[in-house]
């Protein structure tokens, strides 16, 4: 396929997407951070009209690309023996050469076109990364510590299946001897850290006095089609995240947590005029609010803000909204009706790698 391929207003608009993704997203700077897959793959559905036609009523402002390709890794997951499987790493002991995936790609994509419409038009990208943890358990230790001693009350937007609710359920590992949580945890999370680390010794994490996800779809953890949606949604190359995802799940599975379906700007005031004032009120959202349109993501930070002037908060932000910069870990007080903002640290996108940098935003 030529990539001077011309195409009309929507279609262009998905082809870059695409050929951005290719060149920035699944590149990446290192193996960890990779999907040689995905790249490959991106490049040449940038330049095919016939599957960017099944992705013109997606909305743009999710992540299409990934919303795309975790449809169909859904859908192969199910039917493994598909000749596409063989260049999944995650599908096969030794994959074929991403070069070669573009023929069987586009085959499976044009035999399941109804099913992968069905798919990108009624899920949303809702990954649970676990290992992004690493940076949160972090924000709420320094949050605890400055608390003295008062629970808090956890409001997470974007909770997708809840594992994030958990983080106090998993073990740490930041390098040097540096850890939290009980290290007995089947969940064992090593990030690499850099800078001066925060949290002196052995510190217990702060007690956590109530916990509540939002999202506008929650996943059941007890749904086999829910977690293999959360499966598909991790790059095919990435096994450790996958065998994390798995543990966590069983984690999550052991315990009954409150989920509340909708959409945030309208759930958000009434879940927090449930919580006692008596606990410190922490609301925060993981690669959320990048994925959202701008309008509702305002509506939210305007609620938050508003909320606010009847009671002091707080908010963990770690988002990344541009190609170019690290993903920022930012603490925001919210006190006599004002925020003050914290910049905590820059991450790697998916925990990998923390890099300490305490500043005062605003």
């Amino acid at each position: 396929m030529s990539s001077s391929v011309s195409l009309p207003g929507k279609l262009a608009q998905l082809a870059s997407y695409f050929e951005q993704h290719g060149n920035y997203i699944y590149k990446g700077k290192s193996p960890e951070n990779s999907s040689p897959l995905y790249a490959y793959l991106s490049q040449q559905v940038s330049q095919d009209p016939d599957l960017l036609a099944l992705l013109v009523n997606v909305d743009t402002s999710t992540t299409v690309t990934n919303l795309f390709f975790s449809a169909v890794h859904f859908l192969l997951l199910k039917q493994p023996v598909h000749p596409l499987a063989k260049f999944y790493p995650d599908l096969t002991a030794q994959p074929r050469p991403p070069h070669e995936s573009y023929p069987p790609f586009r085959s499976f994509c044009l035999e399941h076109k109804e099913e992968l419409i069905h798919l990108i038009t009624t899920r949303p990208v809702q990954i649970n990364e676990v290992r992004r943890c690493s940076a949160l358990a972090l924000a709420f230790c320094l949050l605890g510590q400055r608390l003295q001693g008062q629970p808090l009350a956890l409001v997470e937007i974007g909770t997708s299946a809840g594992l994030h609710l958990l983080w106090d359920s998993y073990a740490y590992d930041y390098g040097e001897g540096r850890s939290l949580g009980s290290q007995e945890s089947s969940v064992r999370i090593v990030s690499a850290f850099e800078g001066s680390f925060p949290i002196p010794g052995k510190q217990p994490f702060p007690l956590v006095a109530s916990r509540v996800g939002l999202d506008l779809n929650p996943l059941d953890v007890h749904n086999e089609d829910d977690m293999l949606w959360l499966r598909a949604l991790l790059w095919p190359e990435h096994h450790d995240s996958q065998q994390l995802l798995q543990s966590a799940i069983e984690v999550v599975r052991q315990h009954t947590l409150p989920l509340v379906r909708g959409d945030a700007s309208m759930t958000l005031p009434q879940v927090i005029a449930a919580i006692p004032r008596k606990h410190a009120l922490c609301i925060y959202h993981s690669y959320t609010l990048n994925q959202v349109p701008r309008q509702i993501r305002k509506n939210i930070l305007d609620q938050i803000l508003q909320h606010a002037q009847q009671r002091d908060l707080y908010r963990i932000e770690q988002e990344g909204y541009s190609f170019q910069q690290s993903p920022s870990l930012l603490l925001h007080t919210y006190q006599n009706g004002q925020m003050r903002s914290e910049h905590l640290a820059s991450c790697e996108s998916r925990g990998r790698w923390i890099k300490w940098q305490p500043t005062q935003v605003n």
